[in-house]
């Protein structure tokens, strides 16, 4: 299990509804101030770590840039946000939903070990060889471009547990990186889902629904394997309450605003919502 530590995911945020105008509208995000404090560790304890551990830690503090970049980059490719590299201009920060990050670095470092390989059955023949990990711990730090709110404080953690050993201690900190991006995209694809409707069923069989098609399309950024949930939608004191009840991914693309879908679970309660007359909404998953 990767392990990866998400603080207040989607429900701090509730920035939009399912009848929203303008659904799925990108969400303009600059990246402001990335601090990182270089942990000064007691040569005791480094000794005492390297004789139980056989590992020595190494700051990587030069990687701050490459760090920022790593967010930049998880934020960009996601679905709805359009990631700026440092303030945003007045006119950004007047558009709705517009936010800020301030990140803080609690780690950036490189674990190394030296391994003995012998060459020959009988072990004269040996040679030694270090491998790399990289630790990476960063928390973003969302606030409203109009307020400086604290919306939302997500923490990344890139532990050993991550990634496997590498010979190479700068490819052991690109790895970190490229992992550090795929949380930061998860968690904002999280976040900002693309949101459709489900216009009518396709394919069927017997009392399960094979197909359907929603009202998302290349206009809006779908694609061929794109997955989703879908979603019974209700008004409960003036509150939506939402129910999964299927599981989809995008077969066709077949137009700016039209697409066909696979129903990869749930078939018999989405063919009974479609024949009752039901509203069904979708949520992209990825």
């Amino acid at each position: 299990m990767k392990k990866i530590l998400l603080i207040a995911l989607c429900l701090v945020f509730g920035l939009e509804t399912w009848a929203q105008e303008g659904r799925n509208a990108r969400v303009v995000i600059g990246m402001n101030n990335l601090t990182y404090t270089v942990k000064k560790t007691k040569t005791l304890e480094k000794v005492l770590d390297v004789l139980l551990t056989g590992e020595v830690s190494k700051d990587q503090s030069q990687y701050q840039d490459a760090v920022r970049a790593a967010i930049l980059k998880g934020m960009s490719q996601s679905h709805r946000i359009s990631a700026i590299d440092g303030q945003l201009s007045a006119e950004e920060a007047a558009r709705p939903g517009a936010r800020y990050v301030d990140a803080t670095v609690s780690t950036l470092s490189t674990t190394s070990k030296t391994e003995t390989e012998y060459l020959d059955k009988e072990k004269k023949k040996s040679r030694t060889k270090t491998y790399y990990k990289a630790l990476i711990g960063v928390t973003m730090h969302i606030k409203d471009a109009k307020t400086d709110e604290i919306i939302a404080s997500p923490t990344f953690n890139i532990t050993e547990t991550d990634l496997s050993w590498i010979e190479s201690e700068d490819g052991a900190m690109v790895k970190a990186l490229e992992r550090l991006s795929y949380y930061v995209n998860r968690y904002c694809n999280r976040w900002l889902p693309l949101r459709a409707n489900v216009l009518e069923g396709a394919r069927e069989k017997k009392d399960k629904q094979k197909e359907v098609y929603i009202d998302l399309g290349a206009r809006e950024g779908a694609y061929n394997g794109l997955h989703m949930g879908v979603y019974t939608v209700k008004m409960v004191a003036g509150k939506e309450a939402k129910k999964q009840i299927g599981k989809l991914k995008i077969e066709d693309v077949q137009g700016d605003d039209i697409s066909l879908c696979k129903v990869q679970s749930g078939g018999r309660d989405i063919k009974k919502a479609l024949d009752d007359g039901e509203t069904l909404v979708i949520e992209t998953t990825d």
